[in-house]
This record gives structure tokens, sequence and C-alpha cells, in this order.
């Protein structure tokens, strides 16, 4: 999914949070710093 507004961001926050249990501002750090829902969640899965 390609972040191109706030919408789009906002719904890869929620799924990195359900996918990782993580709060939002820490998903959405993860989310800026890389960029990619896919990757966060690859990289990060426990």
């Amino acid at each position: 999914m390609q972040l191109s507004n706030n919408k789009l961001v906002d719904r890869g926050v929620k799924m990195i949070q359900e996918a990782l249990g993580l709060d939002y501002k820490s998903a959405e750090k993860l989310l800026t710093e890389i960029g990619s829902v896919r990757k966060v969640i690859e990289n990060y899965k426990k």
C-alpha cells in the first residue's frame, strides 16, 4: 500500500498495531521510518 495521504497512513498504522500488538505511536514511528506496512510486519513479527 502506498502511503499517499493521511487516511492511508492511519489505515497502515492500524494494520501494524493489529499484527504486532503495538500502541499507535510505536506503529506510526515504524511505518514512518520504514515506509511500508509489509516490510514493518515482516521484519518485526514476533
